[in-house]
Order: C-alpha cells, then sequence, then structure tokens
C-alpha cells in the first residue's frame, strides 16, 4: 500500500457519500456541473472513454488513434482493467450494459 492510499481512500468514500446524495439524474448533473471544471469533466470522461475502448478488446494502438491519447496513458488503463479490482471492471461492464453502449 502507499503513503496516501488511506487519505486517498477516504476522499473516495467523502466523494461518493456526496455524489450519491443526488436524487436525480438532473441533481447528478448541477453537481457535476458545479464541482468539476470543464477541463477535469473532459479528462473523466476521456478516462471512461479509454476503459470502454479497453474492455472492447481494441489494440492499445486503435485506441490512441481513436481516441488520440498517448500509448502511455493507454497503458496505464489496460493495467488497471488486467491487475486493478475486479469489482472496478463488473462495475464498468454493468454500467455499459444498463447504458447499451
Amino acid at each position: 500500500m502507499h503513503k496516501g492510499d488511506s487519505t486517498l481512500d477516504q476522499l473516495a468514500a467523502q466523494l461518493a457519500r456526496i455524489l450519491v446524495q443526488a436524487k436525480s439524474e438532473d441533481e447528478m448533473r448541477t453537481l457535476i456541473d458545479g464541482l468539476l471544471a470543464p477541463q477535469e469533466l473532459e479528462e473523466v470522461v476521456l478516462r471512461w472513454e479509454l476503459i470502454e475502448e479497453l474492455l472492447s478488446k481494441r489494440t492499445q494502438r486503435e485506441i490512441s488513434e481513436r481516441l488520440g491519447v498517448s500509448l502511455g496513458k493507454i497503458a496505464r488503463g489496460s493495467r488497471l482493467i488486467k491487475y486493478g479490482p475486479p469489482e472496478f471492471r463488473t462495475l464498468v461492464q454493468r454500467i455499459q450494459r444498463e447504458l447499451g453502449e
């Protein structure tokens, strides 16, 4: 475990507690618009797209060309999919199914 892991866990838990209080998609959007700067929002959405692309079994080179991101950034995302918590991959796949993506 890295030195800041427990702090990051606490911050993630705090953010999760805040986000689950939204009672509708409109409230969630209001929260997101208020909490994230436009560049931060773009980064989060790009990270989501990268994860989806990795789960689609496209090659890293194809993903790089499609999304316009470096192979290094793709490799970091790939490690998360391969070696990260399996719950993350399962959750992403469930969300994809529910959104019909």
